[in-house]
């Protein structure tokens, strides 16, 4: 029942809840490997490489990309986390997603590619725009070949007050949208101006289901197809920080998916 219930929420949806992923003991060597990435970042004031930090008013990435200085040592987001601190790879290792849900939906054992914090901190924590993973791919990973799965773990609460994640149903389904804004620049390339982060512009959004925000308990998560539409609202709660961390799994492309973006699908049920 597990399996097809996680599979039809992926292959209709591109989203499915896991409830319950990680018990206490998981859990709290999770939160204990974001304090150590914590204290990577305590002395910081400038994002840089795989920190992100965040910064009130324009928002973390925007200051990332203008190079402008942000809050010291607030954590907007950490990528490549299971190498900064390896406490997470094996958590991740031992919670068996590899294996179990990821292996499930995709028929395979998915390959760990990537690892992230995403911290949204109280009051100032800033909003994530539309977009789809799969945009952000590194060079050689091939949509027509190879597509991502996502394990997203609360690790506190995830709220619609504190900015949980929030997807647009069956969007996986049309391909890879066209993504406005700025390119993030790579490592010694020239600070941007006005930097405006990646997103899928409104008029390009598909039409005839409403986003759907996921909220989750701490140890519950949401995995998604890396074509999913998704973002996440600003959390401007006075004292509910929203912490999660995603591992990201290549496997193999899902018959389902299209990779190549239909304008008039995208537009069908205005």
């Amino acid at each position: 029942m597990t399996v097809d219930i996680e599979s039809r929420g992926l292959r209709e949806d591109g989203f499915v809840r896991l409830p319950a992923v990680a018990d206490d003991d998981a859990l709290a060597r999770l939160r204990s490997a974001v304090g150590r990435l914590e204290d990577l970042a305590s002395g910081r004031t400038v994002s840089s490489g795989d920190f992100v930090l965040e910064a009130a008013g324009i928002g973390g990435w925007a200051a990332w990309q203008q190079d402008q200085e942000a809050l010291t040592g607030v954590l907007r987001m950490a990528g490549s986390i299971h190498r900064h601190v390896p406490e997470f790879d094996a958590v991740q290792e031992s919670l068996g997603l590899a294996g179990g849900p990821v292996a499930r939906v995709a028929g395979t054992a998915g390959t760990l590619v990537n690892s992230f914090l995403w911290a949204k901190p109280a009051v100032v924590g800033s909003a994530k725009p539309w977009h789809q993973d799969m945009a952000f791919a590194p060079p050689g990973f091939d949509p027509e070949e190879h597509a991502i799965l996502t394990v997203w773990i609360a690790l506190e609460p995830a709220t619609e007050r504190n900015g949980c994640l929030e997807f647009l149903p069956g969007s996986h389904l049309h391909g890879l949208f066209p993504h406005s804004g700025d390119k993030e620049r790579e490592p010694g390339q020239p600070a941007l101006t006005d930097a405006v982060e990646p997103h899928v512009a409104d008029a390009l959004l598909p039409r005839g289901r409403d986003a759907v925000a996921v909220p989750l308990a701490p140890g519950s998560a949401v995995m998604f197809d890396g074509m999913v539409l998704h973002r996440s609202a600003p959390n401007t709660t006075p004292n509910e920080p929203r912490t999660a961390v995603s591992f990201v799994y290549k496997v193999p492309r899902p018959a389902w998916t299209r990779t190549r973006w239909e304008p008039a699908a995208a537009t069908a049920g205005r």
